[in-house]
């Protein structure tokens, strides 16, 4: 009885573990102001990882949210640095 108990607080704390790091994530992306395809991808994700916490358990969540996590965070620094390039390319061409 307690074994089942645990599981279900492991399972209910993974899915919300997953929704806040998805609602971070979304909200860093609008922050940034990417394009909407990539907004639709994370939300994508963001299920598939609410799905994943309710088939399985423990560990293999927590790595799948981890990588999910680490993925998004190179787009945001990516679209950041593109961004930042672009900025620059205006700034040099107007000093010009």
């Amino acid at each position: 009885m307690v074994g089942v108990m645990v599981v279900i607080v492991d399972d209910s704390t993974m899915m919300v573990i997953a929704i806040m790091v998805g609602m971070v994530v979304l909200v860093v992306i609008e922050m940034v102001v990417l394009t909407e395809m990539v907004v639709e991808k994370v939300v994508m994700v963001v299920l598939v990882v609410m799905v994943v916490g309710v088939v399985m358990k423990g560990m293999v969540v927590v790595i799948v949210v981890l990588v999910i996590v680490v993925v998004e965070v190179t787009v945001v620094v990516m679209g950041l640095v593109l961004m930042g390039m672009v900025v620059l390319k205006v700034v040099v061409v107007g000093i010009r």
